[in-house]
């Protein structure tokens, strides 16, 4: 049986080079005057586990912040990057984070180098777009954002826990910013069959009222047959959500 670290390698190959998700994409054309396009289904993060924090500076306040919640190789984040926003990056598998920061550098050059480590003086004048956090849902600090980005993250927890990941998430957005990502539904083929990990997973009216802190955008609810990213046949029932938390700043 494959280690758990060349699984999670697998899944990084196979997923490399994928261009940013669409709700995310999305969500950044409304912040930017557009309205975005409609979704498709695609394949999802495996479950995040076993982190440590490593980078335990605070985030600088004001406009243009995201946290990318189980970020995964990078592709959403480095979609940040690349149109100016400053971005938190979390996730709780190392390789993740190597392979994002490998791929910042392109973007960064030397402000991604500084990532993760003591602030120069440099450093300290001009703070770098990019921090990462090795951590897990439950444990990770979600400073004030302006977009919180979870694609195909945060069904991957016990459903015991995601009432209180929820809670943070929702308390991180500031009124006016923007949630992207995917919920799992009850149809999806992990909800019967779940290979020994535990995941959450909702009905539509339980989408709905957990979006009751937000104006909805969009939310396109998939079903049907396809493959997990390491080829795996699958039933997928997945809600995508764009949403606008209520208030003004």
């Amino acid at each position: 049986m494959p280690s758990e670290a060349d699984t999670w390698k697998a899944y990084f190959d196979a997923v490399a080079g994928l261009p940013a998700r669409e709700t995310l994409t999305s969500a950044l054309a409304r912040f930017e005057g557009g309205m975005g396009k409609p979704l498709w289904a695609c394949p999802c993060e495996p479950a995040l586990s076993h982190g440590q924090a490593e980078d335990g500076l605070p985030m600088p306040p004001g406009p243009r912040f995201a946290i990318d919640l189980g970020c995964g190789e990078g592709r959403d984040t480095l979609e940040l990057l690349r149109r100016g926003w400053r971005v938190l990056a979390i996730d709780s598998t190392p390789e993740a984070i190597d392979r994002l920061r490998a791929q910042a550098e392109a973007i960064l050059g030397e402000e991604a180098r500084a990532t993760g480590s003591r602030p120069s003086p440099a450093a300290t004048r001009a703070e770098p777009r990019l921090r990462t956090r090795i951590d897990r849902f439950e444990t990770a600090p979600l400073p004030p954002c302006d977009l919180l980005n979870a694609s195909f993250s945060i069904p991957h927890c016990d459903p015991a826990d995601f009432p209180g990941i929820w809670s943070r998430i929702v308390a991180a957005i500031r009124p006016g910013g923007r949630f992207a990502g995917q919920l799992f539904g009850v149809l999806d083929s992990w909800a019967t069959e779940p290979e020994g990990i535990t995941r959450t997973h909702h009905t539509r009216g339980q989408v709905e009222a957990l979006l009751a802190p937000f104006e909805v955008e969009l939310l396109d609810e998939v079903e049907r047959d396809g493959k997990t990213a390491l080829g795996d046949p699958k039933y997928w029932h997945v809600f995508h959500i764009v949403a606008r938390k209520r208030g003004h700043r």
